[in-house]
């Protein structure tokens, strides 16, 4: 797990039940799309990335658009390593990166 300064007082803060279940879930690795968060919590996690239901269901849909500071909110209130995400992510958006890059090569 990625090495978060976690204070006495941080510890002593119950996760959430709701993101007690997303944990498990990224977990066990049955997270394998993040549009398999869609029904769980969505409004919760919106509003703990700081963002409206609609940028969220739009974020994942399309996983790119999730920042690094979202990735590591996510991962600090799921108590799981940001690394698990981003991971999901990046095995997500391989094809749209390969395209990307493909696109770019025949257009210099």
């Amino acid at each position: 797990m990625a090495n978060w300064n976690i204070s006495k007082e941080d510890n002593e803060i119950p996760i959430d039940p709701n993101f007690e279940d997303i944990q498990t879930l990224f977990l066990s690795g049955k997270i394998s799309k993040m549009y398999q968060l869609v029904k769980r919590s969505p409004t919760k996690v919106a509003k703990l990335l700081g963002i409206n239901y609609e940028a969220y269901h739009n974020k994942l849909s399309n996983p790119e658009k999730f920042t690094i500071f979202h990735i590591n909110i996510m991962a600090y209130a799921f108590r799981i390593d940001p690394n698990i995400i981003h991971d999901v992510i990046q095995i997500e958006i391989q094809d749209k990166v390969k395209a990307k890059v493909k696109d770019f090569g025949e257009h210099k």
